[in-house]
């Protein structure tokens, strides 16, 4: 058995507390693991380091011995670390404004986390109208957002990533549940659960109409899951990117293609002012995740 620091810091929890399931309690492990781990150290050693009854713990000879070397072993080895811990560079966080998750955005969030593992990566979700807003204040790094159209702010970069249908989403209960499509005429009659951050009048849902009609909207939601609950529920629809059916899969629910809306696409947004390396790396695999749109890219090669 190779003996370990691990081993030294049981020895000396147990040494402290004369008590093994206290020293359990102190180490964060359960007393059967801990007293196997000092079985192990003995049979290293040759010989008991604790006298065990059923009232006491006490040190032997030799583990009276080898507790000033334990302490001066692990010490060291604290010390080690805590050098190690202050050459290295703080690690960088990154923050990603998300407006919906996909399968596509959750697999370039696995890729770049498996690619860069030395990065605190953080995730923040964003409502619909908030992910160019977060970009331009500085609250994330990158956003990724949808538009059925590409959008144009003065020093940002906005990169089209995927695109996908729209559907609109009903309970399963709905007249339109059993359809395999329908068009958006055939929803201006529908009462559409909106975010309330909107307010009444929602693009999303193609407000006004061709025709000038006006799509009845309540603005009740505040994100995208609870504008599903509500669906489910009975109290309207909502038009949504196709995506949502597998990412967003959920009893009570169906996804029907409106057949002549146009697709809407995810962008991916960033201050060109505040571009640097790992601004760019992201931008790179976002870019060849959406290229391999039958599963992530294969880890690079070593």
């Amino acid at each position: 058995m190779d003996l370990t620091a691990a081993h030294l810091r049981y020895f000396l929890a147990v040494a402290d507390e004369l008590h093994f399931t206290r020293a359990a309690e102190r180490l964060h492990i359960s007393p059967p693991s801990l007293s196997q781990q000092i079985q192990q150290l003995e049979r290293r050693v040759g010989e008991p380091l604790f006298e065990r009854t059923s009232r006491h713990v006490a040190l032997t000879a030799r583990g009276a011995e080898l507790l000033p070397m334990a302490r001066a072993a692990v010490a060291a080895m604290d010390d080690v670390v805590g050098w190690i811990d202050r050459g290295r560079e703080p690690r960088r966080t990154f923050r990603i404004g998300i407006a919906a998750a996909s399968e596509l955005s959750n697999a370039l969030l696995a890729t770049v986390v498996e690619r860069y593992p030395d990065v605190e990566w953080q995730i923040r979700s964003l409502g619909l109208t908030e992910s160019l807003p977060a970009v331009q204040e500085g609250q994330v790094d990158v956003a990724l957002m949808f538009s059925p159209q590409i959008p144009e702010v003065d020093g940002l970069v906005v990169m089209p990533l995927w695109s996908e249908d729209r559907v609109l989403v009903v309970h399963e209960g709905h007249r339109f549940a059993d359809r395999e499509s329908l068009s958006l005429a055939e929803t201006d009659d529908e009462t559409f659960i909106g975010i309330r951050e909107l307010g009444g009048t929602q693009e999303w849902f193609v407000d006004p109409r061709p025709g000038g009609k006006r799509p009845k909207i309540l603005p009740l939601a505040a994100h995208f899951d609870e504008v599903l609950q509500l669906c489910a529920a009975g109290v309207g629809v909502n038009i949504c990117g196709s995506g949502a059916a597998q990412t967003y899969a959920r009893p009570g629910l169906r996804y029907i293609p409106v057949a002549d809306l146009p697709r809407v696409t995810t962008f991916l947004c960033y201050q060109a002012s505040r571009a640097d390396e790992l601004v760019d790396a992201f931008a790179r695999l976002a870019v060849e995740v959406a290229a391999h749109r039958d599963g992530p890219p294969a880890p690079a090669a070593e």
